[in-house]
């Protein structure tokens, strides 16, 4: 090779940064590689046969992104084709859908990467996509296959902005017809990934309000149009999401903290959520996949808790006013934030989840250039400065880099499988009686019942009043399956007294009363049920089978009820 066709040194450095923003991506995520289809997973995967053939297409992107027997959940049909081609590519194993997590992940950090480097110094830009690979509180969007539509919308979203910022600041900040076009099809792709998409263009404005310093009626000259467009994809994507959904928009059931809330409860019960939210971005050194009560609990009001929080946010306010002028990308990053955190708030509309480390992947983005934005003025100083100051700054972001790694890598085995899932969790979340109930089915899978009955008695405490018969049906069914019907018939009489609508509990009661040789207890529940809108060709069966062991006059304990007792999560996480 000639001296004249060698890479430059500046072009070496380039691709030095891209390579290594790409081995921290995947190695922070490696270790999850031999991991199982955990949690969601399992629902949404492994037992979902829509996607188990390319030839449900048709069905796949007419329905709801959760199957039956779940309640009508979500639309998510870019999502939901992407997991049936991993599945025929995989041959139904998980080893594809790890692969391809990694990879997506590892393209959302070199998204950041490009557009960290349209906004601060190249060095500074590769520090942000160094410490976005290695954050741990994405593991929890990377690690399970069903987090592909954070890692869809994330890349989507940096790499819009970064298209956007160029062609904006490029020539008269004319955005043509095409770059239009390619902005409106990323935006699409988004929004049929996940519904934190609909809100991309809020990133745009962000973008175009803080970083691109034009006179407001050149704005609306030069972006009403493409705006437009945007608003059209959002309305159609909501008015096929309500007609998929059957006339709903988001998820028909909100996080149990939210229950019963108005906009100022869950404002207040929000305002809890911000430390956390604080912490898990700046120091993630605890983790934890469930949140749920009594790890966080609704607000009775404005107290030390909810002060805390809204101290939290009011400073972030004042620092994004304040840092406008003097280090703007850092106010873009707060703005970026507060756009990607909106959909999760709970203010506008409810959702299934309080608090969850994946919903923090797409605001992580904007935390990072924060922390770049932050940087800029300092390394503006430090270059007319001694390599010593410039070399210590390398050192410790490097060892930053490393921990993160580290930790990030450690956190992907505690997704090895659903049993080793609820060992780990039920350390992390002690008070989520949602992870010490998935412990006790864990204990009686290994055989030890005593211990398992005492972690669902606590679990049964730690229960909101709401949500105690989850708990107790958990529990009989468990009992089913191992034929005391006895004890099962307990635990469903009392599930019956906290909410007596639900038709899991009549299904097992029904099937406890028929494993009992109580015919006509057994037809009652049947009936019940019926009468209650329950299913007839679940209730129709249970009643025929109950009538024939009258007519027959089958014995106390000739029927014997076996059913698969349940895995995994109680309801879906979204």
């Amino acid at each position: 090779m000639s001296r004249r066709d060698a890479p430059r040194p500046s072009a070496a450095r380039d691709w030095a940064g891209v390579a290594l923003v790409v081995v921290v991506a995947l190695a922070a995520s490696v270790a999850g590689l031999p991991n199982e289809f955990v949690q969601d997973d399992i629902g949404l995967i492994r037992e979902n046969t829509r996607i188990h053939q390319l030839g449900n297409w048709r069905e796949i992107i007419s329905s709801p992104y959760w199957p039956p027997p779940w309640h009508v959940e979500l639309y998510r049909p870019l999502t939901s084709l992407l997991f049936a081609v991993e599945y025929a590519i995989g041959g139904g194993g998980p080893l594809v859908f790890r692969i391809t997590s990694y990879l997506l992940y590892a393209g959302t950090a070199l998204a950041v990467l490009g557009l960290a480097g349209r906004l601060v110094p190249r060095p500074l830009a590769i520090g942000v996509a160094l410490l976005f690979a290695a954050h741990p509180v994405h593991v929890e969007a990377v690690a399970p296959a069903v987090g592909q539509s954070e890692l869809l919308v994330g890349l989507i979203a940096a790499v819009m902005t970064a298209l956007y910022v160029e062609r904006r600041r490029a020539g008269e900040g004319l955005l043509s017809t095409r770059d239009w076009a390619m902005l409106g099809a990323l935006y699409l792709t988004a929004c049929l990934a996940k519904e934190q998409g609909l809100l991309l263009p809020g990133l745009l404005l962000a973008a175009e309000l803080v970083l691109l310093p034009w006179p407001g009626w050149s704005r609306a000259r030069l972006l009403g149009a493409g705006y437009a467009v945007f608003a059209v994809i959002a309305v159609g994507m909501v008015w096929l999401r309500r007609a998929v959904l059957g006339g709903q928009f988001a998820g028909n059931f909100p996080a149990e903290a939210l229950e019963g809330l108005g906009m100022g409860g869950r404002a207040l019960t929000m305002l809890r959520v911000v430390p956390t939210w604080a912490r898990l971005l700046f120091w993630p050194s605890h983790l934890q996949a469930d949140y749920s009560p009594g790890e966080i609990v609704a607000s009775s009001g404005l107290g030390q808790e909810e002060v805390f929080g809204l101290l939290v946010l009011l400073s972030a306010m004042a620092a994004a006013w304040l840092a406008r002028k003097r280090a703007p990308v850092a106010t873009f990053g707060l703005a970026w934030m507060a756009v990607a955190l909106l959909p999760v708030s709970n203010l506008l509309i409810t959702t299934g989840v309080v608090l969850a480390e994946r919903t923090l992947f797409l605001p992580s983005a904007g935390f990072a250039l924060l922390l770049g934005g932050l940087a800029a003025p300092l390394w503006s100083r430090l270059q007319a400065r001694p390599a010593a100051p410039r070399r210590a700054v390398q050192i410790a972001l490097g060892l930053l880099v490393l921990a993160g790694t580290a930790r990030s890598a450690e956190r992907h085995r505690v997704w090895k499988n659903d049993d080793y899932f609820a060992i780990r969790s039920v350390g992390d979340a002690p008070r989520s009686y949602r992870m010490q109930q998935a412990y006790a089915q864990v204990l009686f899978k290994l055989g030890y019942r005593e211990e398992a009955l005492a972690v669902y008695r606590e679990a049964i405490a730690m229960a909101p009043v709401r949500h105690v018969w989850r708990v107790r049906n958990n529990l009989a069914s468990r009992h089913l399956e191992e034929g005391r019907n006895d004890l099962a018939l307990q635990q469903l009489r009392a599930s019956l007294q906290s909410d007596p609508s639900q038709e899991q509990t009549r299904q097992y009661l029904t099937l406890a009363y028929l494993g009992l040789g109580e015919y006509d207890a057994a037809a009652r529940q049947a009936d019940t049920a019926l009468a209650q809108g329950g299913s007839p060709q679940t209730f129709n069966l249970l009643r025929a089978l109950a009538d024939s062991a009258v007519q027959v006059g089958a014995p106390p304990g000739s029927i014997r009820i076996r059913i698969h007792a349940p895995t995994g999560a109680t309801r879906p996480r979204q």
